[in-house]
C-alpha cells in the first residue's frame, strides 16, 4: 500500500528547486512585510516638516 503523506513533500521539494518558484516566493514574502511596516507605521509620518531654516 503506497503511503499518500509523501506526496506533497514531492510538490515541496520541486518548488524549492524551481528557481522561478523561489524567486516569486522570496519577492511575495518581502512584499508582505514591507505592506505590513506601512501598515503598523502609516503614511502619516510621511509628510515634510516645517521649514527649519526659514530665517537663515
Amino acid at each position: 500500500m503506497k503511503r499518500e503523506g509523501n506526496n506533497w513533500l514531492k510538490v515541496v521539494r520541486t518548488l524549492i528547486d524551481n528557481t522561478f518558484a523561489k524567486m516569486t516566493g522570496q519577492t511575495l514574502y518581502y512584499l508582505v512585510i514591507l505592506i505590513l511596516l506601512v501598515l503598523i507605521y502609516g503614511f502619516h509620518d510621511m509628510n515634510a516638516g516645517p521649514f527649519i531654516y526659514n530665517e537663515f
